[in-house]
């Protein structure tokens, strides 16, 4: 049982990294393949942190990482349409011919 919901979470993290791959356009739509994969890693760090190694405080700073990383892009992302009225990666470009 446990080794089929391992798969499953590792079906899900090779989607959410394709997911990541093929949507580079949007900056919102990068974040939310992030948030995804911080998702499953949390599932995954769930099952090995709290079930085999009883390690809770490691979860916590994973967390206290997920929230901080989330706030910097929901950031980066208001800047972004403030400044340049969109959010398209090409946008940010400043080295484009």
């Amino acid at each position: 049982m446990m080794n089929l919901f391992i798969l499953v979470l590792m079906f899900m993290l090779f989607s959410g990294i394709l997911f990541y791959i093929f949507n580079f356009n949007h900056l919102l739509m990068m974040l939310l393949g992030l948030e995804y994969l911080l998702l499953i890693l949390s599932l995954l760090f769930l099952i090995n942190l709290m079930m085999i190694i009883k390690q809770y405080i490691l979860l916590l700073i994973f967390f206290i990482f997920c929230i901080s990383e989330s706030v910097l892009g929901l950031t980066i992302l208001i800047l972004m349409v403030r400044m340049y009225g969109n959010d398209y990666l090409k946008s940010l470009m400043i080295l484009q011919c």
